[in-house]
């Protein structure tokens, strides 16, 4: 069995079947070391690259269930081949990184393989990636329908739902939402009156 096919044989666990070869040869053609990592909550991938040996490592979380896993893969691949093809002074997240992205999805058929409530979402997040999938908060949920766990217990809701004036419960505190800023919500704590900006997608119990 030659190198590939044992890395076929690990990678299968964690990718849908249709995105396995792309990602293959992605991993081959830039000869990369591919981590699986444990679960981090302030990231689902990152790419990383040593200067001083120039080698390139990419690290995916493998709890991420195989669509989430596979999208978070192609992710960080583009920002290697952006770097390697504008330079390493571009944004991390700037234009160059958008249009790799773009490229890499729609090379992988996503919108033909994708589950069908999906393909809609990422037709559109296709045309502008974001830097974070949890920035996109339609695709983000739409991902998270196909975690092997329920999306969140049955007494909690995120925040996204809940409307002006609604009170609910977070961390043992309680607040009251007061209004919608882009993806993150102004709401006020009700024992010290601070106010802060929460997450849309922060899981809350309502009051």
């Amino acid at each position: 069995m030659n190198k590939r096919e044992i890395f076929k044989g690990k990678l299968s666990k964690f990718l849908p079947q249709e995105g396995l070869e792309q990602v293959l040869d992605l991993i081959f053609e830039h000869k990369i070391k591919f981590k699986i990592s444990r679960s981090r909550k302030t990231k689902f991938g990152d790419y990383r690259f040593n200067p001083q040996d120039q080698s390139e490592q990419i690290s995916v979380n493998g709890d991420l269930n195989p669509y989430a896993f596979y999208f978070t893969t192609i992710h960080e691949f583009a920002h290697l081949i952006a770097f390697k093809t504008y330079g390493r002074k571009i944004a991390a997240h700037g234009e160059e990184w958008k249009h790799t992205f773009s490229i890499l999805l729609m090379k992988g058929n996503v919108l033909f393989w994708f589950p069908i409530d999906i393909r809609p979402i990422l037709k559109k997040y296709i045309s502008n990636p974001k830097a974070s999938t949890a920035s996109d908060h339609d695709l983000y949920l739409a991902l998270r329908n196909y975690d092997p766990e329920p999306l969140h217990p049955t007494n909690t809701i995120y925040l996204r739902y809940l409307s002006h004036g609604n009170r609910f419960l977070l961390n043992d505190k309680k607040f009251v939402l007061i209004e919608k800023r882009r993806t993150r919500f102004l709401c006020r704590e009700e024992h010290s009156n601070r106010e802060y900006l929460v997450s849309g997608l922060a899981q809350v119990e309502q009051l």
